[in-house]
């Protein structure tokens, strides 16, 4: 009997966050793609890959 309350949130869950549903995903979507696509965003993250990365001994 323990399974229906999980299954119960589970559905409300569901119907609660298809209502916010796809505006506040292509939102969450457009914001991801031009923080991508900053040019300070990608020269802070290759800055990052260079202290993370070791040297090449090769």
């Amino acid at each position: 009997m323990k399974l229906l309350p999980i299954a119960a949130g589970l559905a409300v869950g569901y119907v609660l966050g298809t209502r916010a549903g796809r505006a506040k995903y292509e939102q969450i979507v457009d914001n991801a793609r031009r923080l991508r696509d900053n040019p300070t965003f990608s020269q802070v993250g290759e800055a990052a890959r260079n202290l993370t990365t070791p040297p090449s001994t090769v």
